[in-house]
């Protein structure tokens, strides 16, 4: 029997040293057996091999920038030929544009700008200017009376104005806000 301050710990008791060398003996093998064996694994079919496709990295670097390609126009094309959604079917035709101020905090932003339905939320379009001190950005928009929905595009991501209401679903899960412009009486 084996204590924890037994520096022995390792040694087999000899009543098992008999079967640990059996088992330590090599195994004999007839030659015959052996060599029927490895003639009926020789003549084994092999198992079914399955087929994989294999591209060329050329070739599938070349399928990714075709796809993007594609993709990109048609998203162009489908952006160039949807009409914007009227704001207001009450809105007079004649109704005089009302000058819309819009400014957001954004203390270390590089690049700002506005989009919304009013300029077919395209991030180029309208651009706010940094105030002084860059830590507010700001710009005029003259809207057409009505309800428009617009958010910020700060260094290239969309938030919402938080010093106005939210739409009650944002487009497409992107945060978005709402302005009510009166008509001009």
């Amino acid at each position: 029997m084996w204590t924890e301050n037994d520096d022995s710990r390792d040694a087999v008791p000899e009543a098992l040293e008999a079967h640990v060398q059996a088992l330590r003996a090599p195994v004999t093998v007839r030659p015959a057996w052996r060599e029927s064996v490895l003639r009926e694994i020789a003549a084994a079919r092999p198992p079914h091999r399955v087929r994989r496709w294999s591209v060329a990295p050329l070739t599938a670097i070349a399928a990714g920038v075709t796809c993007m390609v594609l993709g990109a126009g048609a998203a162009w094309w489908v952006a160039r030929r949807v009409a914007p959604a009227p704001t207001v079917a009450s809105a007079p035709a004649d109704a005089a544009p009302t000058l819309v101020r819009f400014a957001l905090l954004a203390p270390g932003a590089a690049r700002v700008a506005l989009v919304g339905d009013f300029n077919r939320w395209d991030p180029t379009a309208t651009p706010l200017r940094a105030s002084r001190d860059g830590r507010t950005w700001e710009v005029r928009v003259p809207l057409s009376p009505g309800r428009h929905v617009y958010g910020f595009v700060v260094d290239g991501g969309l938030r919402a104005d938080p010093a106005a209401p939210r739409t009650a679903d944002d487009d497409f899960g992107a945060p978005s806000s709402v302005v009510l412009v009166a008509g001009s009486s």
